[in-house]
C-alpha cells in the first residue's frame, strides 16, 4: 500500500533549528520556530505573555470544546478583515473560515 509514496521534503523552518545547532556564534538567538531561547536553551514566558495568559483565564466561562470550525466570532472578524464587510464573498456566504492549533502545518 504505501511502496509508492514518496518521501515529504525536508520542512524549511526545522531545518533552521538544524543549522542553528551548528552555528557556532555566542551571540546567536534562535527564533526559528516561533518561540524566543535564550543563551542556555531555555524558553522563558515574557512578562506580557503572563499577563495575557492571567486575562484569558480571568475571562474563561468554559472548558467545552469548540465546534470544529472555532469560534464563530474570531472566524467572522477574520473574514472581514481579509475581504472587508462589503465584499460579495462574504455577502453571498460564500467565503468559509476554520481555526487549526498553531504548528500543526493545518
Amino acid at each position: 500500500m504505501f511502496e509508492k509514496m514518496e518521501m515529504a521534503p525536508a520542512d524549511p523552518i526545522l531545518g533552521l533549528n538544524e543549522a542553528f545547532g551548528k552555528d557556532t556564534n555566542e551571540n546567536k538567538i534562535n527564533l526559528g520556530v516561533g518561540v524566543y531561547k535564550d543563551g542556555n536553551g531555555w524558553t522563558p514566558i515574557f512578562a506580557s505573555v503572563k499577563r495575557a495568559e492571567e486575562r484569558i483565564l480571568a475571562d474563561e466561562d468554559t472548558k467545552d470544546y469548540l465546534t470544529i470550525p472555532g469560534l464563530p466570532a474570531y472566524n467572522a472578524a477574520v473574514q472581514t478583515l481579509l475581504w472587508g464587510t462589503d465584499h460579495e464573498i462574504v455577502m453571498n456566504g460564500r467565503a468559509g473560515t476554520v481555526q487549526t492549533p498553531g504548528g500543526t502545518g493545518a
